[in-house]
């Protein structure tokens, strides 16, 4: 339904001549709008209209704080005198007043409110800006982190030509602030103030400043309030990463820089949003961790058949697949509460199978109550050895692999514990997760490379683990 559409189902709406109908299907319009700006909000329609301090609607958000709730207003603000009395009527709960078009210019009302509604966290719109943000949204992809925090903390006037400049104003300073520009990045900023409230603003502007410093641009020179540790909050990144999805691999690579493996774990986040699947897959040579611990079956019965999923359980970053699910940490200890039940060892044939694509250099292995270790000569591998090829096949049936040292693929080492099905970074090296899943996964389940779609997504680039 385009704006004019819209505006006249409004009006014939209001008109309805039956009192009942009338207010039935003016809320269903403006319920509907409000969606369209932000799919996630939860809406709670009330039982009164264009009441004086009970609001029409209240708006709430899944997985956010109890308290973050929005009253929604609904006003004919056909003299301006009375529309300014309404808005300071009910400032004090920082609403929504959003304006009825009952066939009058409303551009009279709205300018004479705001100055106070911005001074005051009140957001004042109408139907064409609500529409403005709602079709900003189909378009850009940050127009849509823009337009839904304007809903959840948005100030001021906000008609059509405001929530087109506002949305182009900081589309174009992401962009900006991936090339470090500080003119566009800072007319992002001083638009993001000036619309949001306090906390909607400071969010937006950590994602911002995240961007800039990604794409090496110092923080003293980031033109906005800085945070000065570089990386996002935890409740910001779970806001972005349940978001609606963002398909901009540029975003992400960039985002990725202030996020961790550590930061990631500390966040409630169900399910395996599409968010979470982008920033992980687009940052899987920055992002690192010193262990991988997998386990089988019992977590993974909500994974999609044939398909990898990052998601984030038992306080741990985790690649899901159809019968594993492999935990990653950045301190072994992080660890510790994820119990598996103890295996085996491997056997000589399936050692070999799983280390075809990955360099081994150490074997320790054991056969009824005797261990020993077998170590690779020079740069080759132990699979390779002399003495390991010395001892008899009937010797070698009886054997059972327990540990095995292996090589990334980055050339760092790290031990496999095929007893506790876990792997640990040797001395104090950091491995990224593209590393771990080229190397340990491999050799700690029996999963095929080809079947783990992520991997060297960044093959050929430079990066190193931050």
């Amino acid at each position: 339904m385009s704006a004019i559409d819209y505006a006249a189902a409004l009006r014939d709406a209001l008109y309805d001549p039956d009192p009942e109908s009338s207010v039935r299907r003016t809320k269903e319009l403006v319920i509907r709008e409000l969606r369209d700006v932000d799919p996630r909000v939860d809406i709670k329609n009330t039982e009164y209209f264009n009441h004086t301090f009970s609001p029409d609607l209240v708006l709430s958000w899944p997985g956010a704080s109890k308290r973050l709730k929005r009253y929604v207003f609904l006003r004919l603000p056909d003299n301006p005198a009375y529309f300014v009395e309404d808005v300071e009527t009910v400032s004090e709960l920082h609403p929504i007043v959003y304006g009825l078009n009952g066939g009058s210019d409303l551009s009279a009302s709205l300018h004479a409110v705001a100055r106070f509604s911005r001074e005051n966290n009140v957001l004042v719109t109408d139907v064409h800006g609500i529409d403005r943000l709602a079709r900003n949204r189909k378009t850009r992809n940050i127009a849509n982190l823009v337009s839904a925090a304007l809903i959840r903390g948005g100030r001021g006037v906000m008609d059509s030509a405001g929530a087109e400049n506002l949305s182009s104003t900081v589309s174009d300073g992401f962009e900006a602030a991936r090339a470090a520009d500080v003119g566009v990045t800072a007319s992002a900023v001083q638009a993001l103030d000036s619309y949001l409230a306090p906390a909607q603003s400071q969010q937006m502007t950590q994602f911002l400043q995240a961007v800039w410093i990604s794409s090496q641009g110092r923080i003293e020179g980031f033109p906005g309030p800085k945070q000065l540790s570089g990386e996002i909050g935890d409740e910001s990144l779970e806001y972005l990463l349940q978001f609606d999805p963002i398909n901009d691999p540029e975003f992400w690579r960039a985002f990725g820089a202030s996020v961790t493996v550590d930061q990631l774990s500390r966040l409630k986040i169900s399910g395996a949003p599409v968010n979470l699947q982008y920033l992980v897959t687009e940052n899987l040579d920055r992002l690192w961790s010193r262990q991988m611990k997998v386990l089988t079956g019992e977590l993974t019965l909500e994974s999609m058949a044939g398909k990898a999923e990052w998601v984030i359980v038992r306080e741990s970053l985790c690649l899901r697949g159809n019968d594993y699910t492999a935990f990653f940490a950045q301190n072994a200890a992080n660890l510790r509460h994820i119990k598996a039940p103890r295996a085996y060892g491997l056997t000589m044939p399936e050692i070999r199978q799983r280390s075809r694509s990955v360099h081994l250099r150490e074997l320790k292995m054991r056969t009824g109550g005797e261990s020993f270790t077998v170590e690779a000569e020079g740069s080759g591998s132990v699979l390779e050895a002399e003495s390991l090829s010395a001892l008899p096949e009937s010797y070698l049936a009886k054997t059972r692999v327990v540990r095995a040292t292996a090589q990334t693929p980055g050339g760092q080492e790290i031990h496999c514990d095929f007893l506790e099905r876990d792997a640990t970074a040797v001395t104090s090296a950091r491995v990224s997760l593209d590393d771990w899943l080229g190397s340990a996964l491999p050799l700690l389940w029996d999963i095929p490379q080809e079947s783990i779609p992520f991997l060297h997504i960044h093959a050929g680039e430079d990066d190193e683990p931050l």
